[in-house]
């Protein structure tokens, strides 16, 4: 997918994630409850053990330590465009994540395993789960060999999504207007920072992501 589609695809996720906190009820809607049953109903230590290594990976020393591998690597190989790039992702994922939850106001279901701060929609782990997984595709592999990647990514955010309503700590509703707003997040970054990129033709001009040998690139292949 070309910068430009990804530009578009990512505008289109934020649009959908504005309409979607607009007309969120305070209460859980009827998929809400019956998937929030079905996690109570598999509840067992082992998955609940899973839940709690997705739950320190999207917050405190995880999250710390995560970024600052990430960004370090950037950093180490020169790519000060993608380091930006991926700075700004994730520094928008954690400022309208908590901006859309102080002004929808959601309460989060009772009885959570955890006690994180804050409403329920949208997910902050979920958003952060999204630009992370996607960021890291699009950043350190090729288009033509990123298919194996992809599905690797989805694994890591829907493990992510599926933690925090195990948790009992956020509604199904909650974690996927988190991933589409991670998503558009990421998408619209590094599509306007290729974008940015490209219209500078220096020989210091580099592009945020990974490109292929034959010299194509794409945000959102």
């Amino acid at each position: 997918m070309a910068p430009r589609r990804a530009l578009i695809l990512g505008s289109a996720c934020l649009l959908a994630v504005v309409l979607m906190a607009l007309a969120v009820p305070m209460a859980p809607l009827s998929v809400d409850k019956a998937w929030s049953d079905a996690m109570a109903d598999i509840a067992s230590p082992v998955l609940k053990e899973v839940a709690l290594v997705f739950n320190a990976l999207g917050r405190g020393l995880g999250w710390v330590l995560t970024l600052a591998a990430v960004a370090g690597l950037l950093l180490v190989r020169r790519r000060t465009v993608a380091f930006v790039a991926f700075a700004v992702a994730e520094a928008l994922s954690s400022l309208l994540s908590g901006l859309l939850k102080a002004l929808v106001g959601r309460p989060r279901p009772p009885g959570g395993v955890v006690h994180p701060v804050g409403s329920s929609f949208p997910s902050g782990h979920a958003s952060y789960a999204a630009v992370t997984c996607i960021a890291l595709v699009l950043l350190f592999t090729s288009p033509d060999r990123r298919a194996r990647w992809w599905g690797l990514a989805a694994v890591g955010i829907a493990g992510m999504a599926w933690s925090r309503t195990y948790l009992q700590v956020h509604w199904l509703s909650d974690v996927i207007g988190g991933v589409v707003l991670g998503a558009g997040i990421v998408l619209v970054t590094f599509a306007a920072a290729q974008l940015l990129s490209s219209s500078d033709r220096s020989p210091a001009a580099e592009l945020p992501v990974r490109h292929s040998p034959r010299g194509s690139t794409s945000p959102a292949s």
